[in-house]
């Protein structure tokens, strides 16, 4: 089948569910459906936008401890932390700044919650770079596509690096959540960015890397596609072509996530899903997933016309 006719994997990505969401909705609501357990959540990258909302989402779904990491140029960390202290006057929050790109701050990001808190059930790693919009690799600046991968690829590796040790030893949800982006699917059109494509195909390639080494220790791993979101990093970066389809709400992947997070759900392990997906027609499809192993990267060969 010419690639032309084949259906794309974008199309495939986005239509898993028949029914997809814009908007938490009552099956994923984190007010009404709590976390099991108390919890203790890292999320790096919370200062704004979809990661602040993460923090809220589990706020109010009754964390223990949320760990909010930023870049020390964030400013907006002190407010998260005020209004998850808003949502949920219970939870303890701790907050560290980090450079995902440098091995020693991700290092002593670890180590100081291994000293201070001494137990993580879940690192979520919301942090990401888009890097300007550039559709062909003889076009734009190489040292802009290295910068995209410091932060979506080598960042995820040194997460990965750190905090799989403190999961494995803490017993608990030994969780780890990539925040990553069906842009992995994509290698033409008027978003094909070369860098952030090619990066998060690689980053969600990690994630089945972390679900094969390390998923008979009892470690999850999942990428979670977070929607279509007009954060300030896309309101900088989009063409005006795909502006128009920046509808989905910030909060959408951190009620999607509180789901995830209220069972271990190991039929998930090494997957790219997606938060605007409907939770219980993806669960409907739990049998399918593990037959097939679906929702992995793949590598075509069809059948031969040799004789």
């Amino acid at each position: 089948m010419p690639v032309s006719s084949r259906i794309k994997d974008t199309t495939l990505a986005s239509t898993f569910t028949p029914t997809r969401h814009k908007t938490p909705h009552p099956s994923i609501e984190p007010t009404t459906h709590k976390l099991s357990t108390p919890l203790t959540i890292c999320i790096v990258g919370a200062s704004r936008g979809i990661g602040a909302s993460i923090a809220y989402a589990y706020a109010q779904a009754g964390a223990a401890t949320l760990v909010l990491v930023a870049r020390s140029s964030s400013p907006g960390l002190a407010a998260v932390e005020q209004r998850v202290k808003a949502l949920n006057p219970t939870v303890r929050t701790v907050l560290i700044h980090c450079d995902i790109t440098s091995s020693s701050s991700v290092a002593s990001l670890a180590d100081k919650i291994q000293t201070d808190i001494g137990k993580l059930d879940i690192v979520v790693l919301n942090s990401g770079y888009s890097g300007p919009v550039v559709l062909k690799v003889e076009d734009g600046d190489p040292a802009d596509f290295q910068d995209v991968f410091n932060v979506n690829v080598q960042g995820t590796y040194l997460i990965a690096h750190y905090f799989i040790p403190l999961l494995k030893a803490s017993g608990g949800m030994k969780t780890f959540i990539a925040v990553g982006s069906f842009a992995a699917c994509i290698v033409d059109g008027h978003i094909a960015n070369t860098a952030y494509c090619v990066s998060k195909f690689a980053q969600t390639r990690l994630v089945e890397f972390i679900s094969e080494q390390h998923g008979a220790e009892g470690v999850l791993a999942v990428a979670v596609h977070p929607g279509a979101v007009l954060t300030e990093m896309a309101d900088q970066t989009t063409p005006e072509s795909f502006r128009p389809y920046l509808t989905d709400a910030p909060g959408l992947c951190g009620a999607f996530l509180v789901w995830l997070c209220q069972e271990k759900r190991m039929w998930l392990n090494g997957r790219l899903v997606s938060a605007t997906w409907d939770v219980d027609e993806l669960v409907e499809r739990k049998g399918d997933i593990e037959e097939q192993d679906l929702l992995k990267w793949g590598f075509r060969v069809g059948q031969s016309s040799m004789k």
